[in-house]
């Protein structure tokens, strides 16, 4: 049980994380970001290089949680699969 909850974190993490990295992984191809909420803005790398690399820097660091819910997940899940083995060999 306690291991699919492990699972799901990593799941999460993941989904959260790519959220966040791929708009701003596309920005650095394109030259073209947007930003978030219900009005959307484009912000083009040649009219506004300052804040296009502030928003980028700013998705890059929104994608540390993402990344770091990931990680707690997949230790939680190695601990709880060495805890099932150490209890059936012993």
């Amino acid at each position: 049980m306690w291991v699919l909850a492990g699972i799901g974190a990593v799941l999460a993490g993941l989904f959260l994380m790519l959220r966040e990295l791929l708009p701003a992984f596309e920005a650095g191809r394109s030259g073209v970001i947007r930003s978030k909420g219900a009005a959307a803005t484009r912000i083009e790398r040649a009219a506004e290089p300052e804040r296009f690399e502030a928003m980028r820097r700013s998705r890059f660091r929104a994608a540390r949680f993402g990344i770091g819910l990931a990680a707690a997940g997949l230790l939680w899940t190695i601990l709880q699969i060495v805890g099932i083995a150490l209890n059936q060999a012993g």
